[in-house]
């Protein structure tokens, strides 16, 4: 377990966390808590159920209200693989009040990390506005969905192409497990939504009109990965759909030469079969050229029963 306090222009490491309380730290302050144990969110004060919340893990994306401070759940995303696309999801807790901020979690040490420098590179001031902080917090998070949208975009066009020319089973399982990452995507950032639209109609926490501005826009941002997600399902599903029609279109063009080889070899077989009958009175079974001449026959009929299924198109090169 990791606790540190982020100011304006340090961080600093708790390392024992018994010996301090929050109401017990210098004015507003940032308190970052990686790895918590139930003790140390007991000795922070939090509400029972936030900290059942935070121990037990599973938590759809939310912002609730209790007496003294918002706590929020986000989730942050790595990827587990670089080749299949599978993403690692870790949430971010938030408890935010007047005077201090609250941000734990179990993993994404760089993501906590990414926020402090940003908040310190474009906030110009020494005192720590709480609501800065969190959208500066939110903002990173949001930010860092882009580039895993724009990985998955590159993979979806290129099993499109790949589908196009011809899939492997392989290549169908890369699509299925995308489908499920964009699946598990959707399910932890479409919630984001409601959470940010419930803090911008400002009846759950009051900010200055700057800050809200910078919350409308991490919502925008918000709308605009899930629209690439969206997008993404809907090419993923119009891939697989491509590919059962062409895999239907080769098989009615397999079947089709199938048919029509039939219908030519069913052609010779009713001549042999006439020649095959056991009558007695049969002139042409005496014939000295009986045999040469049926083979002629089969071979005219064959040739001429081809040229007419070409000239109809039906064998024609752009269909096989």
């Amino acid at each position: 377990m990791t606790v540190r306090l982020l100011h304006k222009t340090a961080q600093t490491t708790l390392a024992d966390v018994t010996e301090w309380q929050v109401g017990a730290l210098p004015g507003p302050h940032w308190l970052d808590v990686a790895h918590p144990t139930r003790d140390t969110l007991v000795q922070l004060g939090l509400h029972p159920l936030v900290i059942e919340d935070i121990m037990h893990g599973g938590q759809r994306t939310k912002v609730e209200y209790y007496d003294a401070y918002l706590f929020f759940v986000f989730y942050a995303f790595a990827l587990k693989n670089d080749t299949t696309l599978q993403l690692t999801s870790v949430p971010l807790y938030i408890c935010v009040s007047n005077d201090h901020i609250i941000t734990i979690h179990h993993g994404m040490q760089g993501t906590i990390d990414d926020a402090w420098r940003r908040w310190h590179a474009m906030v110009h001031t020494d005192a720590l506005a709480v609501a800065d902080v969190l959208h500066m917090f939110l903002d990173t998070v949001v930010d860092s969905y882009f580039p895993m949208i724009d990985a998955i975009g590159d993979a979806v066009e290129e099993l499109e192409m790949q589908v196009l020319s011809g899939a492997s089973p392989a290549q169908l399982r890369n699509v299925l497990q995308l489908k499920r990452t964009l699946l598990e995507f959707r399910r932890h950032v479409a919630p984001t939504r409601e959470a940010l639209n419930a803090l911008l109609r400002g009846d759950i926490l009051a900010v200055e009109r700057h800050t809200m501005m910078q919350i409308q826009d991490v919502y925008d941002h918000v709308l605009r990965v899930i629209d690439a997600i969206d997008l993404h399902r809907d090419l993923l599903t119009s891939i697989l759909d491509v590919h059962l029609s062409v895999q239907s279109n080769r098989l009615n063009q397999v079947m089709k030469v199938l048919t029509i080889a039939s219908i030519i070899l069913m052609g010779n077989s009713l001549i042999a079969g006439i020649y095959g009958m056991n009558f007695a009175q049969m002139p042409e079974l005496s014939w000295a050229f009986g045999y040469p001449a049926t083979l002629l026959a089969m071979a005219l009929l064959s040739v001429g029963m081809f040229v007419y299924f070409r000239r109809r198109g039906w064998l024609s090169n752009d269909e096989l």
